[in-house]
């Protein structure tokens, strides 16, 4: 077939896909980049738009494409790494560069941005070289120890296997001028719901139209009775496939959420916008200045931080962007408390953040590469239902703004990148298996997996809808990384808990000086952060696998399964002579609580949350052979002594059943002085004990006595109640009014403290 053939399958697809209000695409395959290329893409193009019409060009890149595509095309010129940038924007057109390959998360970002109508010409290589394609990205990813010839591309193997199946797709050879495959697509359900704006409501119908679907129409609409409250507090729930309009919606309803409340408050409304990233409500600012206007507030003023919006003032409201950090300072002071991608939140954070606040709204993605899983509606969303004080309203929207239902481009996209995986449905005879214990565990074969899209789609599914925020280059990491393996648990053939690992450690000694030096190996996080706390330059010599992610299936959770694959896996790096086994995750008391069951032991924690997600980060280990019992161990007293001080610093706000669980994961007596107490001391303790005295009285003495205590393996015999009392006090230096209990708390610590005291006082051989 000739370029006359290609032309003319363009126009097809384009009066096709604009009927449907669709998308399409155009793979432009080639043995080298050439400016050939470039004519016949601007020919393409040229095509297109005698259907079309004239439309804005996105062009995205590396260098060398960039510069060449210059020379041809006028439009925004985006390289890859500032993709993160156009999250949000929408084009009408996009000429990409696959010619290297692509960085998945990227990939999700970029062709996201193109609306109903449009085409994307894709210039890459040829399909056959896309089974050895290793992208210049792959060498981000390499662990050190490893090559970027260890690498094999199972992920675009895949890609371009699906890409050649997909509807919506042309792919033209333009060496040999040939159509490999023809633009196929067949309408199967209405594109769009007709918009109708409802009469007689209190919103302004000048908002009401500023939705672009009806759905958006419909979160309006529940927002009019939003401030009557049948209880204390309300809440509302968005939840959305990415692409909704579900961060725009929250913009456009915020100006009548403020008009109301000014109202009563005679006063500027204070909101608070938390999101794990600026970028990510950028959408949101842009659509409250345009509802700012129609709701008649037009004089404001706009913030902005590295050219993102992050304050909007004015004399009836000031809303501002809030990182969840700052958030759970400042919480008080905000009268709407409005969380984008609430799934990208730890959920302690999260928790803090809106605790006590009387009015919250919640969005977050359910599918899209900005990941979100079920521990928002898992363990947040359920605690917050069990709040008698709350009301919680939920709206689901289901149809896309920038294109209508069953866009062909979104399909593929979502199973290129595996955005929609689900887990194996799960009947009642898995079910009684499960109870009866008939689980089997294996390690799972690459290839083997990555042909068969039911076992692919099971095993990633788990992660998609459990409690991990999820990104696509998470499915390349394994896939295609020579030290990364995938594990699971089955009943019946079916995945019930999906395992992740990777081999770390075997480093040489030229590597470890560049890692003294302050060198960050790739894929070697737990040998790098034990030498680098504690300049350990034995333990980076040593194997071990570090568990990068384990989940299990949502239906059947806290049935054992987690446990049984993470003690199975255990003996399988045992079996194969491997040193030691550990993770790192974002600590929380159910995460911590699961690792200590199954053996594993603190060694570190970052001291700081992280910025975006509000967590604190632990590495928890565990020696598989007895000559390494003595490194844990020692590693993890000499954490134990840095927590006891860092509670009072940085760790103060951190949960207090948390800081419980560490500090009773000790292993050996943390390498500190036994207090002295005097005889003065001693009659100042007995007055306190005895309710003449108060706590803040003989603090001095309590807090190094509680601080050895902790330091010491064996322990008195407290309640649950008591410890965190006493931890919170003593330890974090909580003020009383911050201290939850049943009972009146100092009275707790009373009862605390003496048993501290007896503990301390019988015991003469220290």
């Amino acid at each position: 077939m000739t370029v006359k053939a290609l032309l003319a399958e363009i126009q097809n697809a384009a009066k096709n896909a604009i009927r449907n209000r669709h998308r399409f695409m155009v793979m432009l395959c080639c043995s080298e980049l050439e400016g050939r290329i470039f004519k016949l893409a601007k020919r393409m193009l040229r095509s297109y738009r005698e259907v079309a019409g004239d439309r804005d060009l996105l062009i995205v890149g590396r260098n060398k494409f960039i510069e060449m595509a210059k020379e041809y095309f006028d439009g925004k010129f985006v390289h890859y790494r500032e993709s993160p940038s156009i999250l949000g924007e929408t084009y009408s057109t996009l000429l990409l560069d696959l010619t290297e390959g692509f960085h998945p998360n990227d990939l999700g970002i970029i062709v996201e941005t193109i609306a109903e109508g449009g085409i994307i010409i894709a210039i890459g290589p040829h399909v056959r070289r896309w089974e050895n394609l290793v992208g210049k990205w792959h060498e981000e990813l390499i662990s050190d120890n490893y090559s970027i010839d260890d690498v094999t591309p199972r992920f675009y193997r895949r890609f371009i296997h699906r890409t050649l199946e997909a509807d919506g797709i042309i792919v033209f050879d333009a060496d040999k001028r040939k159509i490999l495959k023809r633009y196929e697509y067949e309408s199967r359900e209405q594109s769009r719901e007709e918009i109708q704006i409802p009469e007689g409501k209190e919103i302004k119908r000048k908002l009401y139209k500023l939705c672009a679907t009806q759905d958006q129409v419909r979160v309006l609409e529940l927002f009019e009775t939003f401030f009557d409250r049948q209880r204390e507090r309300k809440a509302v729930v968005i939840t959305a496939d990415r692409g909704r309009g579900k961060t725009a919606v929250l913009g456009i309803v915020t100006p009548y959420l403020i008009s109301r409340m000014h109202r009563v408050l005679k006063r500027p409304v204070r909101i608070m916008v938390v999101a794990p990233t600026p970028q990510a409500v950028q959408t949101y600012f842009r659509f409250l200045k345009k509802a700012l206007v129609r709701q008649g507030m037009k004089e404001y003023r706009v913030k902005e931080s590295n050219g993102l919006i992050t304050v909007i003032n004015s004399r009836f409201a000031r809303v501002e962007y809030v990182v969840p950090r700052r958030a759970m300072v400042e919480k008080d002071y905000a009268d709407i408390i409005i969380v984008d991608e609430a799934a990208g939140i730890d959920v302690p954070v999260l928790w803090k953040i809106t605790e006590g606040v009387r009015y919250i709204i919640f969005s977050t993605t359910i599918h899209g590469y900005e990941g979100a899983g079920r521990g928002f509606s898992i363990r947040f969303l359920k605690r917050l239902e069990s709040d008698e004080t709350v009301e919680i309203e939920k709206i689901h929207l289901e149809e896309p703004i920038r294109y209508g239902k069953g866009d062909p481009i979104e399909a593929w996209l979502y199973d290129v990148l595996l955005l929609d995986a689900q887990p194996a449905e799960l009947d009642w005879k898995d079910i009684e298996a499960i109870k009866s214990g008939k689980l089997t565990f294996e390690a799972v074969d690459k290839d083997e997996m990555f042909s068969d899209e039911k076992l692919l789609r099971e095993f990633f599914g788990i992660y998609v809808l459990a409690h991990y925020r999820n990104r696509p280059s998470d499915v390349v990491i394994l896939s295609d990384m020579p030290n990364h393996f995938p594990f699971r648990v089955a009943v019946n053939g079916k995945t019930v808990c999906s395992i992740h690992i990777a081999i770390e450690g075997g480093i040489g000694k030229e590597l470890m000086k560049e890692m003294a030096n302050g060198y960050k190996p790739r894929g070697q996080i737990i040998p790098d952060l034990v030498l680098k706390h504690y300049w350990d330059y034995d333990f980076p010599k040593l194997l071990g696998v570090r568990v990068v992610r384990i989940a299990t299936h949502p239906s059947v959770m806290n049935m054992g399964i987690g446990s049984f694959g993470l003690q199975r896996l255990i003996s399988w790096a045992a079996g194969n002579e491997l040193d030691w086994i550990g993770s790192g995750f974002g600590v929380s008391p159910e995460l911590l609580r699961f690792w200590l069951k199954n053996g594993f032991s603190p060694i570190h924690m970052t001291p700081q949350r992280n910025e975006v997600s509000g967590e604190h980060t632990v590495i928890v280990l565990k020696a598989l052979k007895m000559h390494i019992h003595s490194i844990v161990e020692r590693l993890n007293s000499d954490f134990v002594k840095r927590l006891l001080e860092w509670l009072s610093d940085e760790l103060s706000d951190l949960e207090v059943e948390t800081a419980m669980y560490l500090l009773h994961s000790l292993l050996k007596d943390v390498d500190i002085p036994k207090p002295e107490i005097s005889d003065v001391d001693r009659k100042r303790l007995k007055k306190y004990f005895n309710a003449i005295s108060l706590y803040e009285y003989v603090s001095d003495v309590a807090r190094p006595l509680v601080k050895y205590y902790y330091s010491r393996t064996d322990k008195a015999e407290l309640s649950e109640e008591e410890e965190k009392v006493l931890i919170a006090k003593c330890l974090q230096l909580k003020p009383w009014r911050e201290l939850s209990s049943n009972g009146k708390p100092f009275k707790i610590l009373v009862k605390a403290l003496q048993k501290v005291w007896r503990w301390y006082d019988v015991d003469k051989l220290r």
